[in-house]
């Protein structure tokens, strides 16, 4: 047998060795991040289910308040009030399939997490995100705040302009959240000692983000809708129970907020560190405001 053929028997038999050796080391990172992606892509599709369910709910929260006004106009009699009571039933099992779908989101994007190795930071801080969002929208308020808040302290340690961008679409959810949240406790009857710390940091996190975007040169259009959020969550404190439950909800809000605030950290950091830029993840905080925001 000469050199050559030697040679040649010699990497024919390291060729399992090696396919071992992927398949063990580097071949199953890679596997994990095939099978990380195809399971992002299923998220995106529930996220977009669960956006859809949003915006039938929201139109029948507002098909709910007009019966009821058409209810007070009336007088209350027996067929309106039918038509009262069938809108209200159609809003709460709208909000209801809604709430489970982003449910269905948050875990979808927790599954992808656990797939992500360690060097798919950047990624991972963006699905982080997006669960933290899925869990405020489904009425999950508190511990999807308190992921927002952990999202935003880890993004503030660096000075990566992905971790900013990171850092500053946090804000504006958990903005969104201490709002949505807020909101929902005063609906509820909860005291001012609840709901009013929650509305309070919601107007700070929006203030810091207007007072940001228009020191860094940022659209008119985007500075006044965090203005309009400012003066919203000023609202809120101020506003009469009564006024309350006749205006409708933020578009994106859940009907009602699970869980208990007092065992919560959430809402509570205001940064001094100026955010980074906007970006376009579209959190709930910086889109220009229409009713019910």
């Amino acid at each position: 047998m000469n050199k050559l053929t030697q040679v040649s028997w010699t990497v024919w038999a390291l060729v399992p060795v090696v396919a071992v050796a992927v398949h063990f080391d580097s071949g199953q990172q890679l596997l994990a991040r095939d099978v990380a992606v195809d399971m992002l892509g299923h998220a995106r599709i529930v996220e977009q289910d669960a956006m859809t369910a949003q915006g039938v709910a929201y139109a029948s929260h507002l098909a709910a308040i007009d019966a009821r006004a058409a209810t007070f106009l009336s007088d209350a009699d027996t067929s309106t009030q039918l038509t009262l009571d069938e809108a209200v039933a159609e809003e709460a099992l709208a909000y209801e399939t809604a709430a489970g779908k982003w449910s269905k989101t948050a875990a979808a994007y927790e599954q992808v997490e656990e797939r992500l190795g360690a060097e798919d930071s950047v990624v991972r801080g963006e699905v982080q995100w997006s669960k933290a969002r899925a869990r405020v929208r489904s009425g999950d308020v508190w511990d999807g705040a308190a992921d927002l808040e952990a999202i935003l302290a880890r993004t503030q340690q660096t000075d990566d302009p992905a971790n900013a961008s990171l850092a500053r679409a946090a804000r504006e959810e958990l903005a969104a959240a201490c709002y949505f949240g807020a909101r929902l406790l005063r609906l509820e009857g909860k005291p001012a000692s609840l709901w009013r710390p929650q509305a309070i940091r919601a107007r700070q996190h929006f203030r810091y983000l207007a007072e940001a975007e228009a020191r860094d040169g940022g659209d008119d259009a985007t500075v006044r809708a965090l203005e309009d959020n400012v003066e919203r969550a000023i609202n809120l404190e101020s506003m009469d129970h009564s006024e309350l439950e006749g205006q409708p909800l933020p578009k994106q809000s859940p009907r009602m907020a699970r869980g208990n605030c007092q065992n919560s950290g959430t809402c509570q950091t205001i940064s001094q560190r100026p955010p980074g830029r906007k970006d376009g993840r579209g959190a709930s905080g910086a889109e220009p405001i229409g009713p019910g925001w």
